[in-house]
């Protein structure tokens, strides 16, 4: 009878350890589909964040064209552009209060417009713009393209461009 007793307890503490490990691998692959879930849902909030920088960056006032003070969607002046670009650089050196205005509106970004059509040339200045790089410290970004109208108010034409809106973690 005692060895009967003995072996049952054996028994049933095998059968409470089997179980202990099957909740545990249960645990272990819950955690992982929560960790990819959960990256994934990261990733989704930082590309919406991308878009949500790039539409504000596409109204500002520094930035929009206007044609007898009317307003045009998704349109950017080349000039202002280029005069934006080169005010950010110049104060980025300095660390002064252009810089840090901008700053707090971009944080660690980086933002490129190009000209692609009628001419792509890739020089600074004429068909490429870098309006504002601070990549911080982390290599990991978001990035999304978005069309723009480019208005050269000189020759007065326009142009179609693509504004590059990087954000870096």
């Amino acid at each position: 009878m005692r060895k009967r007793a003995q072996m049952q307890m054996t028994e049933t503490i095998f059968v409470v350890f089997i179980i202990l490990i099957i909740i545990m691998l249960g645990f272990v692959f819950y955690s992982k589909f929560q960790e990819i879930s959960i990256k994934e849902k990261e990733k989704i909030l930082r590309n919406i964040e991308v878009i949500k920088l790039a539409h504000r960056i596409s109204s500002w006032p520094e930035l929009e064209c206007s044609i007898a003070g009317a307003e045009r969607f998704a349109c950017l002046d080349m000039v202002k552009l280029e005069v934006l670009g080169d005010f950010i650089n110049r104060t980025m050196k300095t660390n002064s209060y252009g810089f840090n205005y901008y700053y707090d509106l971009l944080k660690n970004s980086k933002i490129t417009i190009t000209e692609v059509y009628p001419s792509s040339t890739k020089t600074l200045g004429t068909d490429y713009w870098l309006l504002y790089d601070n990549p911080g410290s982390t290599p990991l970004t978001d990035a999304v393209i978005i069309p723009v109208n480019l208005y050269n108010p000189v020759s007065k034409t326009y142009a179609l461009g693509m504004m590059e809106v990087q954000i870096f973690k």
